[in-house]
């Protein structure tokens, strides 16, 4: 997923690219300018929320090369809120006047175990039901040429 606001690019992924409740879950951060140079020595924080409520919130931190991995384990399904703060133009002399908030939300659709694993079947059950529609094809055409000869 990406989104782009003022001077800066967000991407995150998600391994599993559909996380799974009660599995861990790791989430790539990739923050870059527009012109593709990484974010450095800028503070975020990353925040996870449900339709009710904010489920966590890390302590400001401060990106390495514009990359960051984050882990975590979502305890149900549904869809989530995966939040990232950038406080951009921080000023040192202390006054917040001229600091600027972003936030760039994402949605994560976490599946439940038993769905996940009926995920990872649809290729070999697609499979079966392939080669049996095949194998009955080919049935019929042998019947049909016995019948000719």
């Amino acid at each position: 997923m990406r989104q782009r606001i003022g001077d800066y690019d967000i991407q995150i992924n998600t391994v599993p690219s559909i996380p799974i409740s009660g599995k861990e879950t790791k989430v790539n951060i990739r923050i870059t300018t527009v012109s593709n140079n990484p974010i450095t020595d800028t503070p975020i924080v990353l925040r996870i929320s449900d339709e009710k409520k904010e489920l966590t919130k890390t302590h400001p931190i401060l990106l390495s090369s514009g990359h960051y991995t984050y882990y975590y384990i979502f305890n149900k399904a549904g869809v989530f809120l995966f939040s990232i703060d950038i406080l951009a133009n921080l000023d040192t002399e202390g006054s917040n006047d001229s600091n600027t908030l972003l936030t760039f939300d994402f949605p994560l659709n976490v599946s439940g175990p038993v769905s996940a694993e009926l995920t990872s079947l649809t290729i070999p059950i697609t499979a079966a039901a392939m080669g049996s529609v095949i194998a009955i094809v080919f049935m019929k055409k042998f019947k049909n040429l016995k019948r000719a000869f």
